[in-house]
């Protein structure tokens, strides 16, 4: 069954290596983060692994309510 998962802190670490482990397995995957410039590299290093291609960014810094 395909997912659809949000990962928050998904530039790096844990968070991206999770990301590209679901996106591998062709769940679709948004990626959030603070900074806009990780966020696209994280963005572009999980598409170039995801199965079906179904991969998003959302840019938010959520300790700023």
């Amino acid at each position: 069954m395909v997912k659809t998962i949000l990962i928050t802190g998904a530039t790096d670490g844990i968070g991206k290596h999770l990301a590209k482990k679901l996106a591998s397995e062709g769940h679709q995957v948004i990626l959030h983060g603070r900074n806009p410039h990780k966020l696209e590299l994280a963005l572009q290093e999980v598409r170039a692994v995801s199965l079906r291609g179904r991969v998003s960014s959302y840019l938010a810094d959520f300790s700023k309510l």
